[in-house]
């Protein structure tokens, strides 16, 4: 009789410890608006135990006692990792950006340099999400129009997402700066040229769906005093 006491006993602190390795944590997982996202899963951060959400977007799981953290997961959205704590947990997922391609076409003016008051026009692209990339060509012209580059300055670099409507990008490339000096399309005198490198800066607006707007900053340097800085205006197509 006593041995059979001693092994309840022992089975019942067993139990009692069990229950003190473990706990319940609960709550929801939403979108950045609030709304419940049933079908999304839970799991803790060692993959050991998971559940399902709720059609209210709300669950509960038991977890060991030593857990800090737990990842809610759903598709469409990046994972939402969350220390483990005593109320309801809140997941409020954010929806994964979808890359976009974009394609401007470029008109802009000429603020300094060789080309100070000239023009420029060429095209750009670009694909955008978190992070991108784009390249850009642009060809220049002086103010009458006479003296016209053959070869483009040619630019390309990253573009960073700032919100969902905006994005920067950040550049270098070539250009064939001397433009006044006889570097010209139509006699091909490239005696009196000089190659430099340039340098973008620049904003992309995406107003409306299907539409983009790009507003830059290129400075051409050829490293011993002949430069030409444009402005520049786009206007595109994402798709």
């Amino acid at each position: 009789m006593k041995k059979i006491l001693l092994m309840f006993a022992l089975c019942l602190s067993g139990m009692a410890a069990m229950a003190q390795s473990t706990r319940t944590i609960k709550g929801a997982v939403v979108d950045k608006d609030g709304n419940p996202l049933p079908g999304a899963t839970v799991e803790a951060t060692n993959g050991a135990e998971s559940t399902v959400v709720d059609a209210d977007g709300t669950f509960s799981m038991e977890v060991p006692r030593w857990l800090n953290t737990a990842t809610a997961k759903y598709a469409g959205m990046y994972n939402k990792k969350m220390k483990v704590q005593a109320g309801d947990m809140i997941f409020r997922m954010t929806p994964k950006k979808e890359r976009v391609w974009m394609v401007n076409a470029i008109g802009g003016y000429g603020m300094g340099g060789n080309l100070d008051g000239g023009f420029t026009f060429g095209a750009m692209g670009a694909n955008l999400g978190k992070w991108g990339g784009y390249l850009k060509l642009l060809f220049c012209v002086d103010d009458n129009f006479n003296d016209m580059l053959g070869v483009p300055t040619v630019t390309a670099g990253v573009t960073k997402s700032v919100f969902d409507f905006m994005h920067v990008y950040a550049g270098a490339g070539y250009s064939p700066v001397n433009v006044s000096e006889g570097w010209t399309y139509y006699d091909e005198d490239w005696t009196n040229g000089s190659s430099g490198a340039a340098f973008d800066l620049g904003f992309i607006f995406l107003p409306v769906r299907h539409m983009s707007v790009n507003l830059g900053y290129t400075l051409a340097y050829d490293f011993d005093g002949g430069y030409n800085s444009f402005v520049q205006l786009g206007v595109g197509y994402t798709f």
